[in-house]
């Protein structure tokens, strides 16, 4: 972890800060999962688990690990999830300068979510965390096309494709 640090946040509560200066498309992170939240193994409010350390991906809810569950969103992001089979990263979508924080959009690689106001201080902030890809305004979602996880366009085949294809993928 010598490369990202945890400290308070302007954004929100805690947030991880770039401890060296990071390339757009180098990679920050390995995200760790701690494990698989089931019915059979739920939230551990007792050891101080929490929903919101939680992701994700490809319909299965995990439990982040220490530091990474801490990265804040942003509606104008620094970094982005990149997945890799089972293994995703931190990875930088520009460059980022040593004391940075580093930020994803938490409306990527996601649908149906909870929506919730934002404060992330961002020049394009839209006041509100959606909860969905598809509720972003259509040029973001151009934008982040090319961060999108392949089990995430799997999924979703028919609305990357009408937003491939030049139509609004909103519904």
């Amino acid at each position: 972890m010598p490369d990202i640090e945890v400290r308070a946040s302007a954004v929100q509560g805690l947030g991880i800060f770039a401890t060296r200066q990071f390339h757009a498309g180098e990679r920050i992170a390995r995200i760790k999962v701690v494990r698989e939240i089931t019915p059979e193994a739920p939230i551990r409010g007792d050891l101080g688990e929490r929903s919101d350390h939680c992701s994700h991906p490809d319909g299965k809810t995990v439990l982040v690990a220490f530091p990474e569950r801490h990265v804040n969103h942003s509606c104008d992001p620094n970094a982005f999830e990149k997945f890799e089979r089972e293994i995703s990263y931190l990875v930088a979508r520009r460059p980022i300068a040593k004391g940075d924080e580093v930020t994803i959009d938490y409306n990527i690689n996601v649908t149906n979510g909870t929506a919730w106001p934002c404060g992330c201080g961002a020049k394009r902030c839209r006041g509100e965390v959606v909860g969905d890809f598809f509720r972003l305004p259509t040029e973001w979602q151009r934008e982040y096309r090319p961060l999108l996880a392949s089990w995430f366009v799997r999924r979703n085949r028919d609305r990357i494709e009408e937003l491939d294809s030049g139509g609004a993928a909103k519904r």
